[in-house]
């Protein structure tokens, strides 16, 4: 089924100059870039494009304490609670302030099985727990433990769209592409 998603840039893959590199992967696989622009998001932007719903930031904020664990890390001695929300609240703050601090390039490609394929492509959200041959893993040696250390978002290349997820009763590609490119999708 032919369909469209959004991937974006973030801000220190644009940096680094991967932006061609990126595209190259999606475009080797078949898929057509429909719409692209490169723009600065200011900090609200950002705030409206990651959720705040409690169930969102839980989730978030459960990954982390996982992370945590798994490393034998204290999440109560590095952020000051054990609870998930207000993990995951303070991660979305990270993420909005990282995202705000540069260009990025967003991106919608369409093909067959594009929501789900692209995620593939792009590879695990944990660059070090990625496999080779995708974007995270290929040009990212990022990990939660550096990037919790350092209080920011883990540099993971590339935002994509997850076919999964709803927004406010949309589905993410639906939800965050009216933000991102109001003048195709509002």
């Amino acid at each position: 089924m032919i369909e469209q998603t959004l991937i974006i840039v973030k801000p220190h893959a644009v940096k680094r100059g991967l932006v061609g590199r990126i595209i190259a992967k999606f475009e080797e696989k078949g898929y057509t870039i429909s719409h692209i622009k490169t723009f600065q998001g200011n900090l609200d932007l950002w705030q409206s494009f990651y959720p705040s719903d409690e169930d969102w930031l839980k989730n978030v904020g459960m990954k982390t304490i996982q992370n945590y664990k798994e490393d034998g890390a204290d999440t109560k001695e590095k952020f000051g609670t054990e609870d998930p929300i207000e993990i995951g609240r303070l991660i979305k703050g990270w993420l909005a302030k990282d995202m705000s601090s540069g260009s990025v390039v967003a991106i919608i490609i369409e093909g067959n099985d594009a929501g789900k394929k692209s995620r593939l492509i792009c590879g695990a959200t944990l660059p070090n727990q990625a496999t080779p041959g995708t974007i995270r893993f290929d040009f990212s040696s990022d990990t939660p433990d550096l990037a919790n250390s350092q209080e920011r978002p883990l540099h993971n290349i590339v935002h994509c769209a997850d076919p999964q997820e709803m927004r406010n009763d949309k589905r993410s590609f639906d939800y965050e592409s009216r933000i991102i490119f109001p003048e195709i999708f509002s």
